[in-house]
């Protein structure tokens, strides 16, 4: 439901215009239409075997300023402001936050035997505990327990989740440009839980892992994308050429600080650990790349229309997101520091979605080959490789009377690969990797009750998810989800060997993947949201 203010906007529509095109088409708005909406949320989760683990409460509010402009044909300005309290750290200060008593460092994927320990714990909350550590991660992965009780509220001012002006300008042949500038998400692919095209913004994984929609957990930049509309021609129902600039300074995707509820692959608290004894830290330095111009990033889609078959064409050039580790002589034979880079990558890809009448279904393909991405090495310190990641999708709409309701059932499948060009045996990713899942939904009582269950399988870590939920909207204001998230596998344990064996500690952690280093991370969970 939303609500229908109606002001004038003058000077602000002329500023708008003048941004939009650097004065060139600049209009008179006389009138302006805002359109507002939002919610208040609790989400409430509770974890097996250590107590409440998210205790998060969040209002969002979303407008629409409509305005009348003599050269766009449609004008507005558009903005998402969201603010977030996580009460986890307040309620349960013992399992999370500055004086967390986190176990072992991984001690669930070792032997009994700890007489060869090399890493010590990690520090939770590093700003906070430990001064000279929070130097040297430099900014990165090293927030305080005030930025994960209020995520939002930082340097970056991420309470503004979207803040953009979107034109449409009509030009002489028929053909209209579309202009949108400002904070934002721009979305390449159609995946779910993981991405293969839509990696224009980084994401946000200390939020809840791989499981929020990415609509929520991606982190909006300050980006141009400009969208030349060409509609159809002689061999095309529809065609267009889009361009986009991410303007912004480089963030990577945020793992998530050890101390936090969510540390995706335990990377946090793998960061901010030094060698038993006393030793030197893990992480040496973090080189992370400042401003400048020649540090932006841009890429180009040309997408088309070709009967039941919609297309794209992708290219992008843009730095990795996830930290690439550089090995260090370190102490002894088996162990190096690591210095943390995100080194610039170019991809290449495309997607295809067709439409089949007889099967009334749509078959999804998206390709990604990347160009100049890092891995971590074991023994050699990284490894600079091509990557090449696609995905499988199917989705349908089914008719199942037997299951008591006149309402289709959604199926949705996803089959992920990831293949490793330059592989060599000292990286702790298999040259090849698969992750399959599978969304099954169902609608009851005119659709306000709906049932679902999503499954994800990490064929590498030999590791599964299953998140079964049901979600009942009474009205159009309430809505109630109850569900669980159960990991099973990720059981595969690791020595602290000598360099010159398959894997070992401290990266053989990735092996396990984000589904079996979370298998200790069972929850159940109640969300509820009322919306305005």
């Amino acid at each position: 439901m939303s609500k229908k203010i109606t002001t004038t906007y003058t000077r602000m529509a002329l500023a708008v215009s003048v941004v939009l095109a650097g004065g060139q088409f600049a209009t008179t708005a006389v009138a302006a239409e805002t359109n507002w909406a939002g919610f208040v949320e609790n989400a409430t989760y509770y974890r097996q075997d250590v107590g409440l683990s998210k205790f998060r409460n969040t209002a969002q509010a979303e407008f629409e300023t409509r305005y009348e402009s003599e050269t766009f044909r449609s004008l507005s300005l558009n903005g998402v402001l969201r603010g977030t309290y996580d009460g986890v750290y307040d309620l349960n200060d013992k399992d999370f936050g500055k004086n967390a008593q986190e176990p072992h460092l991984g001690s669930n994927w070792h032997s009994s035997d700890f007489s060869n320990v090399i890493l010590a714990p990690g520090t939770p909350f590093p700003c906070e505990n430990d001064p000279a550590l929070c130097n040297n991660l430099d900014g990165y992965m090293d927030q305080h327990e005030s930025d994960a009780m209020f995520p939002e509220f930082n340097d970056q001012l991420d309470f503004i989740r979207e803040l953009y002006v979107r034109a449409d300008l009509p030009m002489d042949n028929g053909d209209m440009l579309s202009l949108s500038i400002g904070k934002q998400q721009v979305v390449w692919g159609k995946t779910d839980l993981f991405r293969v095209l839509d990696v224009l913004n980084p994401v946000d994984y200390s939020r809840h892992n791989i499981y929020d929609e990415l609509e929520d957990i991606r982190i909006p930049q300050w980006m141009l994308n400009a969208t030349w509309r060409m509609g159809a021609t002689e061999t095309f129902d529809d065609i267009n050429l889009s361009f986009v600039w991410n303007f912004d300074k480089f963030r990577p995707s945020n793992l998530g600080t050890c101390g936090q509820s969510y540390s995706i692959l335990d990377a946090g608290c793998f960061f901010s650990s030094r060698i038993n004894g006393g030793g030197p830290y893990v992480i040496n330095d973090v080189e992370e790349p400042s401003w400048s111009l020649a540090n932006t990033q841009f890429g180009v889609k040309w997408e088309g229309v070709y009967g039941d078959a919609t297309f794209s064409l992708n290219a992008l050039h843009f730095r990795q997101q996830l930290p690439s580790l550089h090995a260090l002589p370190g102490p002894g034979d088996n162990f190096g520091l690591f210095n943390i880079e995100f080194p610039r990558v170019t991809l290449l890809g495309g997607a295809v979605d067709y439409y089949s009448m007889n099967m009334d279904a749509v078959w999804r393909l998206e390709l990604a080959y990347t160009e100049g991405e890092e891995l971590a090495r074991d023994a050699n310190g990284h490894q600079e490789t091509d990557m090449l990641r696609y995905v499988i999708g199917f989705d349908k709409n089914l008719m199942m009377p037997a299951l008591g309701t006149q309402s289709a059932f959604l199926i949705s499948a996803q089959l992920f690969g990831e293949h490793i060009l330059d592989h060599v045996e000292d990286m702790p990713n298999d040259e090849d990797n698969w992750i399959a899942t599978l969304l099954f939904k169902g609608w009851y009582i005119n659709n306000r009750l709906s049932p679902q269950i999503i499954m994800a399988h990490d064929f590498a870590g030999k590791a599964t998810a299953i998140a079964p939920s049901i979600s009942w909207t009474p009205d159009n204001h309430w809505m109630f989800n109850l569900g669980l998230n159960v990991k099973f596998g990720g059981d595969e344990r690791f020595n602290w060997a000598p360099a010159g064996q398959e894997t070992y500690e401290p990266l053989a952690r990735f092996t396990n993947g984000p589904i079996g280093v979370a298998n200790q991370e069972d929850e159940i969970q109640l969300t509820v949201r009322y919306s305005f």
